[in-house]
């Protein structure tokens, strides 16, 4: 027993000496730590950033001071940001009101009869006539619309009528005149824009040569607006909002709820009343760019107060509108006597470019025709020869000559009489 006490008591002095003399390493103490000192070449290779010393001199520059996150702290302290960027805001779902969301959420109301009335404001349409589908006709028109433009043109004032049951929409020549155009020429006069309530856009006045006619537009301005008068297209519309960053522009003030959309073209922010509109539609809009937008969301009319198309002026800015006025006022326009041209839509123009093209070949015909006539043998002998040759001239010319005026009878061009 004795042996075995000695035995272990030799064995704790030999370690305990081993680790006083470095052989063994001592388990209880912390590993070695590098002392560097502070402000040496070490330091700054082990990542000190030292701020300036205090200056006594008022004049001397300010210490700068570097917002975390932006590219001044990635480049000069080489800063890093693990994980999702907090700078960058997610998009906030929009839940509105009244909405089977909301619902869904356990928003309820505790007046059943203010439920009511709200359901049966949102099925109610317009008592108002219709307009007719085509030109001539006799439009009518029940609130008028006034506009503020913003834009690359500067600021500009516009008036316009609307029909509440069809969307249908006509500005007069004097709400255009704040655009400084030249709305009497030589050439004729504008009387006013029509844009019919399949979107069709018109421009109507008096022609020196063609008389009273309405020149409709490049379809190019129905797609650009389509999800006004698409309940499709502006259901995708409503629809783009939970998924779109709200980053909007300034509002126009005043108690309206502002919510940015995705378009066909870009992006879309509007700023609209929270309490519903009192004007029963149920077209999807109501107005030019402004007015009366139908929320499906929330089963309720809105009053629309401004829109900015992002990016859509001509030089690359945004087209603001916004609404001054929207009351109730009549306008009728009588459309009898005035012509349809479409010699100017997309189709037509590429009707045009084939017709002339069709031309050019029977010109070239002409020309190989008139050198078969004149190689024919003079006098007698080469009567017969000239007489084949001439007719076929004259064929060629009534072919061309049809061409020209079944181009300009079906697109509404001032075209001589068939011989």
């Amino acid at each position: 027993m004795k042996r075995g006490l000695v035995a272990g008591g030799v064995i704790a002095v030999v370690g305990l000496a081993s680790m006083a003399a470095g052989f063994v390493p001592n388990p209880f103490d912390a590993p070695g730590v590098e002392v560097v000192e502070s402000g040496g070449e070490a330091a700054r290779g082990a990542g000190e950033i030292r701020a300036p010393a205090p200056s006594d001199n008022p004049f001397d520059a300010p210490i700068p001071v570097v917002e975390s996150g932006s590219p001044e702290a990635r480049d000069l302290v080489g800063e890093e940001i693990i994980g999702p960027d907090p700078f960058v805001l997610p998009p906030i779902p929009v839940v509105e009101s009244g909405s089977a969301e909301a619902r869904a959420l356990g928003e309820r109301f505790s007046n059943p009869e203010a439920q009511r009335l709200r359901e049966a404001a949102w099925r109610a349409d317009s008592r108002f006539s219709v307009n007719p589908d085509s030109i001539p006709g006799h439009y009518r028109f029940d609130l008028r619309q006034r506009l503020r433009v913003d834009s690359a043109d500067g600021l500009v004032d516009m008036s316009c009528f609307v029909n509440s049951r069809d969307a249908s929409l006509i500005c007069p020549d004097w709400g255009l005149s704040g655009w400084g155009l030249d709305l009497e020429t030589a050439q004729g006069k504008l009387d006013f824009v029509l844009r019919q309530a399949d979107g069709d856009v018109f421009a109507c006045g008096r022609h020196r040569d063609v008389g009273p006619a309405c020149l409709q537009l490049g379809e190019e301005i129905g797609p650009a607006f389509a999800w006004l008068r698409n309940m499709g297209l502006h259901q995708a519309l409503l629809d783009s909002i939970p998924a779109t960053p709200q980053a909007l522009g300034e509002g126009p003030g005043g108690g309206v709820q502002g919510v940015r959309a995705r378009t066909a073209d870009g992006y879309l922010q509007l700023w609209f009343d929270r309490r519903a509109s009192t004007i029963a539609t149920q077209m999807p809009w109501l107005g030019l760019g402004v007015g009366v937008m139908k929320d499906s969301r929330a089963r309720v009319n809105r009053t629309v107060r401004r829109a900015r198309f992002e990016g859509a002026d001509r030089d690359g800015g945004d087209v603001v509108i916004d609404l001054v006025e929207l009351e109730p006022a009549r306008l009728e326009r009588r459309l009898d006597g005035y012509r349809v041209v479409t010699a100017f839509t997309a189709q037509a123009l590429d009707e045009a470019t084939s017709l002339g093209q069709h031309l050019h070949a029977l010109q070239r015909e002409a020309v190989g025709i008139r050198a078969e006539l004149d190689a024919c043998p003079s006098g007698t002998v080469g009567r017969d020869c000239r007489k084949h040759h001439r007719e076929r001239l004259k064929a060629l010319d009534t072919r061309a000559r049809d061409r020209a005026l079944d181009f300009g009878e079906r697109h509404g061009l001032p075209v001589p009489e068939r011989p």
